[in-house]
């Protein structure tokens, strides 16, 4: 059997299954099989494939047939241009959250200072080691980065990540949001879970729910963040959190609560879809 038929094989079966991205998930998992990138892969089409090879990705497509997410079949995900490690127990990285730190980025660059910065509820790490490994890529001072999570087995999770992409970059704490921290923080990025009960689908069933669903309409956790926040954030701070469309108002009424200051800037913004994402906080007094 070539490659080509392999992959055929594949693709049917997740498009049976009623996979969304049946051929895209087909490439993926055969990719991991045999640890080549797209280009090579589509190079090797009428290669004849090696029976383990074989049996092994249609083991994968087994699995991924049954709602397991690919990302937790092949242990990798990729974001912001980064391979993470990603596992059950872990929240697989969403192309959405990118936005939280293209974000940061841009004000860790108006800065003249080291920013000391904290990614609460870090999970793999996506957010905290993606900062650090591209603000060293850039003429800027480098931040000091914690990334706290309340889960032993997340922390684990990342601090594979941390070592394979950001090395020394990023210190881990394992903490309940900002409970555990000092005043004097200049960047706060959260992706906390947002979700409300009802909107558990099977595609989302295999995660940890204590990773996507909060009590208070999906609002909980950042209702209990956000005064930390207010506490925490130094003059000329900002907050970065990803929200559901739907918690736009809420988002907007809770911050400006807590951040009641004239020359304090709250705004929710969209992502690339247009759906209403990011709650941001920009601190006044420089």
């Amino acid at each position: 059997m070539t490659i080509h038929e392999l992959l055929r094989r594949g693709r049917v079966r997740l498009a049976q299954a009623g996979m969304s991205s049946p051929r895209l998930d087909a490439e993926v998992l055969l990719m991991a099989q045999l640890g080549v990138d797209r280009a090579e892969l589509l190079a090797r089409l009428p290669e004849p494939v090696a029976p383990a090879i074989a049996a092994a990705f249609e083991r994968a497509v087994a699995r991924r047939a049954a709602g397991e997410p690919v990302a937790y079949i092949t242990g990798q995900r990729e974001f912001m241009g980064l391979d993470f490690l990603v596992e059950p127990g872990v929240l697989v990285p969403r192309p959405e959250s990118e936005g939280l730190v293209e974000w940061g980025l841009a004000r860790l660059q108006a800065r003249d200072q080291p920013a000391r910065v904290v990614d609460v509820g870090t999970g793999s790490g996506a957010l905290a080691v993606s900062l650090a490994h591209h603000a060293a890529g850039q003429p800027i001072p480098a931040p000091f980065i914690v990334a706290s999570d309340r889960s032993p087995a997340a922390l684990r999770v990342a601090a594979r990540n941390v070592a394979r992409l950001a090395p020394g970059k990023v210190t881990l704490v394992r903490g309940d949001l900002l409970g555990w921290s000092r005043p004097g923080i200049d960047l706060i990025l959260a992706n906390l879970p947002y979700l409300r009960p009802e909107q558990a689908n099977p595609s989302i069933s295999w995660e940890p729910p204590e990773a996507l669903f909060a009590a208070e309409e999906g609002f909980a956790l950042y209702l209990a963040l956000l005064p930390q926040a207010a506490r925490l954030l130094a003059p000329g701070g900002a907050l970065a959190c990803e929200i559901d469309p739907a918690q736009r108002q809420i988002a907007l009424n809770s911050a400006r609560r807590w951040f009641p200051e004239a020359d304090t800037r709250i705004t929710v913004a969209p992502d690339l879809a247009g759906h209403d994402r990011y709650l941001f906080v920009e601190r006044g007094g420089h």
